[in-house]
């Protein structure tokens, strides 16, 4: 799944599903400075001995926009591919001096469409990140790519700053699928890029698909499972179409351009999505996510565990010990501010969660794997006992057959999967509703 999916539906669940015992105030040192923009969370308020597990790459250029994607990106601009990277590099720069250098277990460069990248930019910004990091943890480094700017040229230059993993967006093997997304690759373009790639010796490869596009059937929606399967795919994001505000997507549905598809399929389309990929070998570990043994993204489970990550570029959103924090969502400004005359990383929004309000968070990103919660490790991160917080929520939900608890965790069952945000919503509550009793202990 893309970095920006999971952290947009996380955001939107803290905007629209959070109780509002959860709305906290900033730190008295989290306010804005001279330039507008918040520091930096201060270092000296983390966890002790917490690790800087993740670090995110956001690169915004793109050669157009799809229609359906609220992610930050720019049609063409590459025009200030330079002065982005004089940028970046001086980010990074503010990180190491700010955080330390960072020993990431995982990296992930995604966009935007960062192959759009000159070989030549590419190299210079694997330069950049290998310089602003230590590796000596860095298990998996990620780089999204559309199909129709991947290249033997950059593939051997990725190989060579260390990148391991390619996650392609592929989105359908149909061309009338495709039309309708507006994507500017055709399907035969996936085989040659994956080809591209594991002729430089990267051979571990996501695809991206989407169902319940306008049109789709379920027929032709297995095609594309089966297909990507053919393609020998270690890795398989599978989701839903989401109608985003403020997209062409959008606002070609509301003007009656085509109808979405029906819940009805979309369930049916879930379903078959699961029982196609089990038979191939694919292990459902995350609500969208399957992966052959051993592949899953070790960089997206890092989310879904609350780990710490940092983030670089416009839009980029990191998260240290309860605090996240995201970078200014405009090119402009983020290349004035590090080019000022006293550079500063461009944070426009910062949260700090604390207590019950955070590890209620951390038990909704833990509920989408498919090992759930794991009791155990959660009293042991976080102090608190969920199945005690979470008892009466479980009693209700297991008896609706929405919620398992196995071997010490607490787990979505397959029929719980389809309902999972209101799963999630009343898991935020319960956590929220035990907030004022731990507070007169």
């Amino acid at each position: 799944m893309h970095h920006d999916k999971i952290i947009a539906e996380l955001a939107s669940k803290n905007d629209s599903q959070r109780p509002k015992i959860f709305e906290l105030a900033l730190p008295q040192a989290a306010q804005r400075d001279q330039s507008g923009f918040f520091p930096l969370p201060a270092t000296a308020e983390f966890d002790v001995n917490s690790h800087i597990d993740a670090l995110y790459v956001h690169i915004p250029f793109c050669t157009s926009k799809c229609h359906y994607c609220d992610f930050f990106s720019l049609a063409g601009h590459l025009d200030q591919a330079d002065a982005f990277l004089d940028a970046m590099g001086k980010e990074f720069e503010l990180h190491v001096a700010h955080f330390g250098q960072a020993s990431p277990e995982t990296i992930f460069i995604g966009g935007g469409t960062p192959t759009l990248l000159s070989p030549d930019a590419l190299a210079r910004l694997m330069g950049q990140i290998n310089k602003a990091i230590k590796t000596d943890r860095l298990t998996e480094f990620t780089i999204e790519a559309n199909p129709n700017t991947f290249d033997i040229e950059r593939a051997k230059v990725l190989r060579d700053g260390g990148v391991n993993r390619i996650s392609f967006g592929a989105q359908s093997f149909s061309t009338a699928e495709l039309a309708v997304l507006q994507r500017d690759h055709n399907p035969e373009s996936v085989p040659i890029a994956m080809d591209i790639a594991r002729s430089a010796g990267i051979d571990n490869i996501n695809l991206d698909l989407i169902f319940g596009i306008p049109g789709q059937t379920l027929a032709s929606w297995d095609h594309n499972l089966v297909r990507a399967i053919e393609l020998n795919s270690t890795h398989l994001s599978c989701y839903g179409l989401m109608y985003e505000p403020n997209t062409l997507m959008t606002a070609r549905m509301k003007r009656g351009e085509f109808a979405p598809a029906a819940d009805e399929l979309e369930l049916a389309m879930l379903a078959h999505t699961r029982a196609r990929l089990a038979e191939a070998g694919f292990i459902r570990y995350e609500i969208s996510n399957y992966a052959l043994a051993g592949k899953a993204c070790r960089h997206n489970v890092h989310y879904w565990q609350a780990r710490n990550h940092l983030a670089v570029g416009p839009s980029a959103a990191g998260y240290h010990s309860g605090f996240r924090w995201k970078n200014v969502q405009s090119l402009t400004r983020y290349i004035d501010a590090l080019n000022a005359a006293t550079p500063v990383v461009p944070v426009t929004e910062i949260e700090h969660l604390t207590g019950l309000s955070r590890w209620g968070e951390m038990a909704i990103l833990q509920l989408r794997l498919n090992e759930g919660i794991v009791l155990n490790d959660f009293q042991q991160r976080t102090g608190m006992d969920a199945m005690a917080i979470l008892h009466k929520l479980v009693q209700r939900y297991s008896a609706m057959g929405l919620l398992a608890v196995r071997d010490g965790a607490i787990s979505l069952s397959e029929a719980g999967v389809a309902v999972s945000d209101t799963i999630f919503a009343d898991v935020l509550e319960a956590f929220a509703q035990f907030a004022p009793r731990q507070r007169g202990n």
